[in-house]
């Protein structure tokens, strides 16, 4: 809890807080459906339709972590709380930044895979197809990164969950409301 002098931490902006939780859904939404559709054994009308709805969220992410950046740098994020210590304060720069990243690098290299292996990204394909001309060796090249990319992405996916919980459910200390959805 903060001291009684301490006053209680600034919010993010709305924007950014909307911006985080619709970006949340989404990341939340795409793990699952990329672990399922490469399983073996699942119906082929369920695989495609996870395809379908990975492969097209993926440029959506990164338009909303795009935007995310843009807002945090118009306008800056509040102060980390004084009573917050200073290893905790930069453990969570380190994970945000990492997150931002990895975000990026996830949406990229899905993006270059599903081009360079000549399949369609039936939203986008009037608006980005084209931009990677078909060429197995850079599809494969962007699968591995995709593939190494989501073990990292689950980790500090998991490190942030559970920070944003400890702070949420155990100490009670704001931080967690700093984030907190708009409405």
């Amino acid at each position: 809890m903060a001291s009684p002098t301490e006053l209680p931490p600034q919010r993010y902006p709305s924007l950014s807080r909307l911006l985080h939780w619709l970006t949340a859904l989404l990341v939340l939404s795409t793990i699952p459906a990329g672990l399922i559709m490469v399983q073996e054994g699942i119906s082929r009308p369920l695989q495609n339709s996870l395809f379908l709805y990975h492969k097209n969220i993926g440029p959506v992410i990164l338009i909303l972590v795009a935007l995310r950046i843009l807002v945090r740098l118009v306008k800056k994020a509040p102060p980390m709380p004084a009573h917050l210590p200073r290893a905790q304060a930069a453990a969570a720069e380190a994970v945000h930044g990492l997150l931002y990243l990895t975000l990026i690098v996830m949406a990229i290299s899905g993006i270059v895979r599903v081009q360079a292996g000549g399949f369609p990204m039936e939203f986008w394909d009037p608006l980005i197809g084209g931009m990677v001309a078909k060429n197995e060796a850079l599809a494969n090249t962007a699968k591995a990164i995709h593939h190494f990319s989501r073990y990292v992405i689950i980790a500090l996916l998991a490190a942030h969950i559970g920070a944003a919980a400890m702070h949420g459910l155990i100490k009670r200390d704001g931080i967690f409301s700093r984030m907190w959805p708009p409405v």
